[in-house]
Parts: structure tokens; C-alpha cells; sequence
């Protein structure tokens, strides 16, 4: 059984060695200029994959928080405004961040906290569009090395046949060098074309939560400001504080009787 399955090992060491070794010839072939065209690819990758861990959903637009948005201006009609706050104050997301910056008591008016929103939340666009500039400038650069391989490549080969004198090339040998040649640039646009996607979903993504995260501030604002904003958190606050000491106090008359 063990050498059925030792054998099996060496036969798809042996169908898959020729795909390796020309996926190698293939990247040696394109020097130095297909190294820096890999090293793109590695970090065209890298972040691409930590954008998608960073725009998770729940790391942006949590359905809790979202509910609870949606749900403040009911709650705030009857003058409950903890149950808003605690689930916007017990979260780390980037919709918490700037709702908290919205109901925040240091605002005289709402003009005041639409300002502080703005600036708080372009400041969040701005962390999650990280990386960004870093896909922009590999999708730039990467089919330009491939080109520039391509015509050190056909330098070479022309110089080649220079130096031949008066012989005449051999047409093989010279397409073989063309074709070798532009190895590169099949490289750069290989590495440039997953990128642009990459970089184009990314983008809509941002955009799309930007805009979502937008009415709910604005929902968030209409409701805090529609029953008094700072004055109504104050007073719901004590209102809360006075039924909790009130609770307290029965208690202990109670454990006294």
C-alpha cells in the first residue's frame, strides 16, 4: 500500500515538473526587470489582502450599531437615550467612531456637530482608503518595467546579430529571441490587469460605505437635535441616574423591613 502511494508521489513530481520548470525559464528568462515586476505582484497582493480584512463589514458598517441608528429616533422620542448610546459607546467601528463624535454633548448646535462629523469621518474615508495609492502606482509602473524589459530584450538580440557581421541570422534563433523578450511584458500586464480589478472594487467598496455611513449621520444628527440635543442627553442621563438611585434606595428599605 505504501509503495502504491510512493509511486503515485513520483508520478505527479513528474507531470508537474515540466509545468515548473517553464514557469521558472519563464521568470528567469525576463532578468531583472521580471524580479522587480514579482516583487509588485507580492505587494499588489499583500494589500489587496489587508484592505478586505480592514473593509469587513462588521469592522465598518456593524448591523448592531446600524440598527441602533436606525432605531434612535423612537428611542429618543421616548426619552431613552441609553440604549442608542450603549451599543454605539461598546463598539470600535469606524460607524461607532463618528456616532459618538454626533452625540457628543461638547456641541452648541448641529451646525457645530455636522462640521465635527465631516471632519471625522473624511478622516476615516482617508485610513480606509489606505493602500490605495500603493495598487495605483503598481498598476502604473508594472507594464512599463515589462516594456522596459522588452526593449533591453530586443537590444539584446539585435546586438547579437550585429556582432554576427555579414552572416545571415538565423530567423529561429531571432524569433526565439523576440518571443523571450517579451516575456516581460506579459509579466507586467499579467500583474497589472488583477491589480486594476482589485483596485476598482475596492474603491466602489469604500465609496458605497462612505455614502451609507453619510445618512446615517445625517439620521443620527435629525434625531439627537430634533429633542434638544446636548440639553435632552443631560436630562435623560439624570432621569436614568434618579430611577437607578430611586431602585437602590426601595431595595434597601426593603432589606431592612
Amino acid at each position: 500500500m505504501q509503495t502504491g502511494s510512493f509511486s503515485s508521489s513520483l508520478f505527479l513530481l513528474e507531470t508537474e515538473s515540466p509545468m515548473n520548470h517553464q514557469v521558472w525559464e519563464f521568470l528567469l528568462s525576463g532578468g531583472i526587470f521580471m524580479l522587480f515586476i514579482v516583487i509588485c505582484s507580492f505587494i499588489a497582493v499583500s494589500v489587496v489582502i489587508h484592505r478586505l480584512l480592514s473593509l469587513r463589514k462588521q469592522a465598518v458598517l456593524p448591523n448592531d450599531v446600524m440598527e441602533a441608528i436606525e432605531q434612535a429616533d423612537r428611542q429618543f422620542s421616548q426619552g431613552d437615550f441609553s440604549s442608542a448610546t450603549s451599543v454605539i459607546n461598546r463598539d470600535n467601528s469606524v460607524l461607532a467612531r463618528v456616532a459618538r463624535v454626533a452625540l457628543s454633548p461638547e456641541h452648541d448646535n448641529r451646525e457645530e456637530a455636522s462640521e465635527a462629523v465631516e471632519a471625522v469621518a473624511r478622516e476615516e474615508v482617508l485610513k480606509m482608503q489606505t493602500g490605495l495609492a500603493v495598487l495605483e502606482v503598481v498598476i502604473t509602473i508594472s507594464p512599463l518595467l515589462g516594456l522596459l524589459g522588452t526593449v533591453s530584450g530586443l537590444v539584446s538580440v539585435f546586438a547579437t546579430f550585429g556582432d554576427a557581421g555579414a552572416e545571415i541570422p538565423d530567423p529561429s534563433i531571432l524569433a526565439a529571441g523576440i518571443a523571450k523578450a517579451l516575456n516581460t511584458t506579459i509579466g507586467g500586464l499579467a500583474v497589472a490587469v488583477p491589480t486594476v480589478v482589485a483596485h476598482s472594487y475596492l474603491s466602489k467598496r469604500i465609496e458605497g460605505m462612505a455614502v451609507r455611513m453619510e445618512v446615517l449621520m445625517a439620521s443620527l444628527l435629525h434625531a439627537y437635535y430634533r429633542y434638544g440635543g446636548g440639553s435632552f442627553q443631560m436630562a435623560a442621563e439624570d432621569k436614568a441616574e434618579g430611577g437607578s438611585k430611586g431602585e437602590n434606595k426601595g431595595k434597601t428599605t426593603q432589606a431592612r423591613d
